[in-house]
């Protein structure tokens, strides 16, 4: 059995501007599925997404906008030189 990278995320706060704020275990189940999708993988654990299309919406931008992230890389250290268009990154 092959097991892929293990990714944490550790969302400290998240602020949800709308009358009605999604269940937690539901947006974070959502994510969780979408993030495994995008990561190559399928989700292991059958969870519900939320019927709520607004909600599996915003967990398909927050698992994007975070696989994203990982793919970039570990940002720059402070003070390193920007990268010129067109050079190899170090």
């Amino acid at each position: 059995m092959t097991t892929g990278p293990r990714v944490e995320l550790r969302i400290c706060r998240l602020v949800w501007e709308a009358a009605n704020p999604p269940a937690r275990a539901g947006l974070r189940a959502a994510v969780e599925a979408e993030l495994a999708v995008l990561l190559g993988g399928c989700p292991t654990v059958d969870r519900a997404v939320p019927a709520d299309p607004a909600v599996a919406a915003h967990a398909r931008r927050i698992a994007r906008a975070v696989h994203e992230a990982l793919r970039a890389g570990p940002p720059p250290s402070p003070g390193a030189a920007p990268a010129q268009a067109g050079a190899p990154a170090p």
